[in-house]
């Protein structure tokens, strides 16, 4: 089940006596620490009272809808959290540093200090004052930096957060998105109805893509109504392909941060998907989502609805009614494409890298179902 489908089921459930919700909390739960739940953070939500419980639900459900496939703005997450948008940036940066309870005000109160107002700020207007300018030098950013305070806040530029502090920031913030676009790092895997040139009938491809290269690691073609064949398939492909020309001249992350899972039309097959992730020691890894929406939600924004002469129409995925068998000849002019797409992306010299050891393991994982 992924986030935003947890979130649906915990406003769903219904409260109890004492006006705490009991299956939604377990849900919502498991969304943000995985299951089971860490012993520290089992500790800490064992000792809250009731009122404190449902605060906490109300800000992780916030927090997970923010961080969803269609996430949810700022302002809206702040409104369903109950705080103030200030308030609101001072914990989901505390929430991206460790996800935890203490993270959220709950389990200890958060100080609220002058100087941590203004890093809220920083931290808020960071994101972009980089957007515009992406290539700009770290001095250029913190005194853009500097200026977006000024004029968001209206404070005194006297009394602005000294050059340091701002490079700091803008530092800070290059570094994070430096890491996010390295290979590797963040996966998602996507199952999508599709058409191939000089093919009849409607395929469905199976794909895993990294979200900071946009290349596609490993791919198949089969039938949405079996994913779990369809995700074994595009996982042999992909530990072949990144071990060859030219995916293997990618900058590769050192560690597998976050990964992502669109299930098929065979929703049942998964239910003890996150048991068998956290038995192979990935759990919290290959969040799946289960929404009627969810096919094509990242090939649609990762490579778009054409992939050279491959068409993708997620609309089709829960409409037909009998997949495309592939042949031979199906399947090479598919991976004939893939190749075209990755190769256009990878630079043509680089590195010989390894991939991330958790990325290995999951492929195998899924390799082998």
């Amino acid at each position: 089940m992924d986030k935003n489908s947890q979130i649906g089921a915990a406003e769903a459930a219904s409260p109890d006596r004492r006006g705490v919700r009991t299956g939604g909390d377990k849900l919502i739960l498991a969304g943000a620490f995985g299951h089971p739940m860490p012993v520290e953070e089992k500790v800490m939500w064992d000792a809250l009272s009731a009122e404190q419980r449902q605060t906490a639900i109300q800000r992780l459900r916030a927090l997970l809808r923010h961080e969803g496939i269609r996430a949810t703005s700022v302002e809206d997450a702040a409104i369903e959290s109950g705080l103030s948008q200030n308030r609101w940036y001072e914990m989901y940066a505390a929430w991206r540093e460790k996800r935890s309870l203490s993270a959220i005000g709950i389990a200890a109160t958060m100080p609220r200090t002058r100087i941590l107002s203004y890093h809220n700020d920083l931290q808020r207007l960071v994101v972009s004052v980089v957007d515009a300018d992406p290539k700009g030098s770290v001095r250029r950013l913190a005194i853009a930096l500097g200026e977006a305070y000024g004029a968001d806040t209206g404070v005194p530029e006297d009394d602005w957060p000294v050059y340091n502090t701002l490079r700091k920031f803008a530092e800070a913030e290059l570094r994070r998105r430096s890491k996010e676009e390295q290979c590797g790092n963040d996966v998602a895997l996507d199952c999508c109805a599709c058409e191939l040139p000089h093919a009849n009938g409607i395929f469905a491809a199976f794909l895993v893509i990294d979200r900071g290269s946009r290349v596609v690691l490993g791919a198949a073609l089969g039938d949405a109504g079996d994913s779990r064949a369809g995700y074994t398939l595009a996982a042999k492909d992909a530990l072949d392909r990144i071990r060859r020309a030219p995916l293997e001249r990618l900058a590769w992350a050192n560690g597998l941060e976050r990964s992502e899972l669109v299930i098929g039309l065979d929703t049942e097959a998964w239910e003890d998907h996150a048991a068998e992730m956290a038995a192979a020691g990935l759990k919290g890894q290959l969040q799946p989502a289960t929404k009627a929406r969810r096919f094509g939600a990242y090939v649609r924004p990762l490579i778009g609805l054409r992939m050279g002469r491959v068409k993708f129409i997620p609309g089709r995925t829960s409409k037909e009614q009998a997949f495309a068998a592939p042949t031979t000849d199906d399947l090479a002019r598919f991976g004939v494409e893939i190749d075209v797409h990755n190769s256009e992306l990878v630079p043509a010299i680089g590195k010989v890298g390894t991939p991330p050891a958790a990325l290995i393991t999951l492929l195998k994982r899924l390799s082998k179902r």
